[in-house]
């Protein structure tokens, strides 16, 4: 029997000899991140796999996830494992496929992402009419091949609709008062300022992000650079070479990593970033905000996902009343050369120091990038699948 608390290897050589709370708990480990229930139970020299989900995964996905940890251990009772997927409880499955255990080659093969579904996990369509126009015929192409290969566009659902409008329409409230704006404005400083600090760490110099009671807003004040820093940095890039030393896709990935990290480092690019990750991190949260609300991952309680809507469309509003101010409202971009104290404001020391152009320019530029998040984090949900097939390979110590 499984012991309360027991660890991983324990569960695995509890696993191997048929215990079936061992099975489950590591099976549900698996497929957590999907949201993802496993029932087990074992049946003959079968093991028999229902997965229950609110949004059920592809049968690849779920197929590869699983066989990542069937692989860890040999079940000694089983030879076949079948797994059936059910979507909202319902009475039929909406896929089914099985695995065969005795093999470990195939297993690996599975766990690496080389599946395909079996033709009882595609869904059934009615027959094709005989007269089509050659477009149409290539759409039905695309979406055949699509299926097949267990890679489907999400498509955003109801909810997803309603949070995100819920979302959006709350922003709106916040920024149609001048004094709610400017009691959620700290947030949007706060991540300004971790944007700074974190890029100045991550290039070797200590930096401490604060806020600037005197003048208003933040700041972030870095010292001489320490080279202990940066051979932790380094330190931290050869573990991962180690790590996965047998995945070339990933080693690739890191050489050209670390390649432009030291041309970086050595050059004053990195003083660039250090100026332009600010706004950079304001980007980087909204869209993460943004994903949230609009895909709930992450999210224990329905309310989450339209207050992290509200979080990234009030980030993304706000970034672009203000870069719109700082191109069209003379009194706006005279005040924001001013500075504050003896201090310029990030984007005049990038118009300036870096790019020699004028401030509107970078203003723009920033507009841009605002406007475009949103767009970014839709087409992110809708080929979300797809990117995790392409980042899996990313993450395996092992690889062909």
């Amino acid at each position: 029997m499984t012991q309360p608390g027991a660890s991983t290897p324990q569960l695995r050589r509890a696993a191997a000899q048929g215990d079936l709370a061992a099975i489950t708990l590591l099976l549900n480990r698996s497929l957590e991140p999907q949201h993802t229930q496993v029932t087990a139970r074992i049946q003959g020299h079968c093991l028999h796999l229902r997965l229950d989900a609110t949004k059920l995964p592809t049968a690849a996905i779920c197929v590869t996830l699983l066989a990542r940890e069937l692989k860890a251990w040999s079940l000694q009772p089983a030879f076949t494992a079948m797994i059936d997927g059910y979507e909202n409880l319902a009475k039929e499955p909406q896929w089914s496929e099985q695995l065969d255990l005795t093999s470990r080659s195939k297993l690996e093969s599975i766990a690496q992402g080389f599946h395909r579904p079996h033709a009882s996990a595609l869904p059934q369509e009615s027959p094709l009419p005989a007269a089509r126009s050659p477009q149409y015929l290539d759409i039905a192409s695309i979406e055949q091949r699509r299926e097949e290969f267990g890679i489907p566009v999400q498509a955003i659902d109801r909810l997803g609709w309603q949070t995100m409008g819920a979302g959006l329409f709350l922003a709106l409230l916040l920024l149609a008062s001048e004094q709610v704006t400017f009691l959620f404005s700290p947030l949007i400083t706060l991540i300004h300022e971790l944007g700074h600090a974190a890029t100045a760490w991550f290039f070797g110099y200590p930096a401490i992000p604060a806020f600037d009671f005197m003048y208003g807003g933040g700041v972030t004040v870095h010292g001489d650079r320490v080279p202990l820093i940066l051979w932790l940095v380094y330190g931290g890039i050869a573990f991962l070479f180690y790590v996965y030393r047998r995945n070339r896709l990933t080693l690739t990935v890191l050489l050209i990593t670390t390649i432009f990290y030291t041309w970086w480092a050595i050059g004053s690019t990195h003083e660039m970033l250090f100026v332009a990750m600010g706004h950079g991190f304001e980007i980087i949260f909204s869209g993460i905000f943004l994903y949230r609300g609009l895909s709930g991952y992450g999210c224990r309680y329905p309310i989450e996902r339209p207050l992290y809507g509200m979080i990234g469309f009030f980030t993304v509003l706000y970034n672009l009343r203000f870069a719109w101010r700082l191109q069209f409202d003379q009194v706006q971009r005279q005040m924001y050369l001013y500075g504050k104290g003896s201090i310029d404001h990030d984007f005049v020391r990038l118009a300036r120091d870096f790019f020699q152009t004028d401030l509107s320019t970078v203003a723009a530029v920033f507009w841009w990038l605002m406007i475009l998040t949103p767009v970014f984090i839709f087409i992110l949900y809708r080929y979300r699948q797809l990117m995790l097939f392409v980042f899996a390979r990313l993450f395996l110590t092992r690889s062909d």
